[in-house]
């Protein structure tokens, strides 16, 4: 190769580097991180193929804008772009169900005082599953543990039974509030999962029972629906189910839960029409802010968050 020539590369190659280095400063200051990526990823492979390789990348560039990022690109700005916003569903959650896991591992701990601490103090409280929870200190290896178990489990069956001998004896149908006491005590026993199976199918009957005759003689009341929603929902009566959720709505439309229990009802079977048409329902009547954190997210995503109470 002539020195000439040589000499004329070589110039080349260093303006080029010079101008690459001097672009580079200035376009950092006026271009965004993505873009500014590209002009770096360009002018470095200009050092090998000094004006060609920079054209060959913007063209390129061009073209992607041009004709589409590929799935999978978009998929990972999405992710890495994804901002929570619902945070306070997730903090519902957490605090709804932030007692399960220290109470389980108190009755499985290896220390005999903490276990016999867990049965008598947390599980004789009021509180849901006793049974699941008592049944676990059944299956200790430890007898004193077993031992408390069984003797607070026949203490608790003992008590809801006296209990529902003292609601039976002051039934009164003419007093609303004796039957709503049974009712109660029917449901607080279900709840309780400490009952026997052939048990449980009497007390979810008899609950249903009272409910029903509550429903028939006296004004309609909110409570009476969210529990016959509950023991449809349980025997698996979905057409009993939505009728009751309708006359909860029809009689109560000021209330927000009865508008939620028939969105879930209609969303758990993907009928999303009728999901929409309840949200509609809704917007002249409640504000956004009125609709708990869990379902917000799903009222923003599907609904028209200008049209409601407080946007009007």
């Amino acid at each position: 190769m002539e020195p000439t020539v040589r000499f004329g590369l070589i110039g080349i190659y260093v303006v080029h580097a010079v101008l690459a280095f001097v672009l580079l400063i200035v376009l950092k200051r006026k271009m965004k991180a993505p873009d500014y990526g590209v002009a770096v990823a360009a002018l470095s492979f200009g050092l090998f193929l000094p004006f060609v390789a920079e054209f060959a990348v913007f063209a390129v560039y061009r073209l992607a804008e041009r004709f589409g990022r590929s799935g999978l690109i978009e998929d990972y700005d999405d992710y890495i772009d994804f901002k929570v916003v619902n945070y306070e569903q997730i903090r519902h959650e957490a605090n709804s169900s932030a007692h399960l896991l220290p109470l389980t591992d108190a009755i499985n701990s290896k220390d005999p005082a903490i276990r016999k601490h867990s049965i008598l103090t947390h599980v004789n409280q009021s509180i849901d599953q006793q049974g699941k929870y008592l049944q676990m200190g059944l299956e200790s290896k430890d007898s004193e543990t077993v031992h408390y178990a069984a003797a607070t489990m026949n203490i608790l069956i003992d008590q809801y039974e006296q209990e529902l001998k003292l609601a039976k004896r002051e039934y009164d149908l003419g007093n609303p509030d004796t039957i709503q006491r049974l009712a109660t005590i029917y449901k607080r026993m279900i709840h309780s999962e400490l009952i026997t199976e052939v048990m449980l199918k009497d007390k979810q009957t008899a609950w249903l029972e009272e409910l029903l005759k509550v429903k028939t003689l006296y004004p309609p009341a909110p409570w009476i629906y969210e529990d016959l929603n509950e023991i449809y929902l349980t025997l698996q009566h979905p057409k009993e189910q939505l009728n009751i959720l309708k006359e909860y709505v029809h009689h109560f439309p000021e209330r927000i839960e009865a508008h939620l229990m028939l969105i879930n009802f209609y969303y758990e079977r993907e009928r999303w029409n009728e999901v929409k048409a309840v949200m509609f329902m809704m917007q002249t009547q409640f504000s956004l802010e009125d609709v708990p954190y869990e379902y917000r997210l799903l009222f923003e995503e599907w609904s028209d968050t200008t049209s409601w109470k407080n946007e009007l």
